[in-house]
């Protein structure tokens, strides 16, 4: 099997920068197209902002009496939207979770934890 593996062996060798250089040109092609990709999805989630961080609050706080403890924005890849959560003090002192669509100011998931 080594006399199989030995001109392999001697090849890599010989070519090891012209390996090394090529994987290097291809790692950053890829990570040149990935940063692209991301790019184009995060401008086009930017451009269908609707709503605003304050009339997504007003929109949850609607549904959801309470006190906003905490607020993120969260780019949701497989609508190219921005998606606001929240998280929610009742008046129970209890908490609950909201996300709200940037681009149709509605609330696409509530969890509450009465149970």
């Amino acid at each position: 099997m080594d006399k199989y593996l030995e001109p392999i062996r001697e090849k890599i060798k010989t070519n090891k920068r012209k390996i090394i250089k090529r994987a290097s040109i291809g790692v950053a092609i890829i990570a040149g197209l990935g940063i692209a990709a991301f790019t184009t999805v995060y401008s086009i989630a930017k451009s269908n902002i609707n709503y605003t961080v304050e009339e997504a609050k007003a929109i949850v706080l609607q549904s959801v009496p309470g006190e906003i403890v905490r607020v993120n924005k969260r780019l949701d890849l497989d609508t190219f939207t921005f998606e606001y959560k929240f998280k929610i003090k009742d008046k129970n002192n209890m908490l609950i979770k909201a996300d709200v669509n940037s681009s149709f100011g509605v609330i696409t998931d509530l969890d509450s934890y009465y149970d």
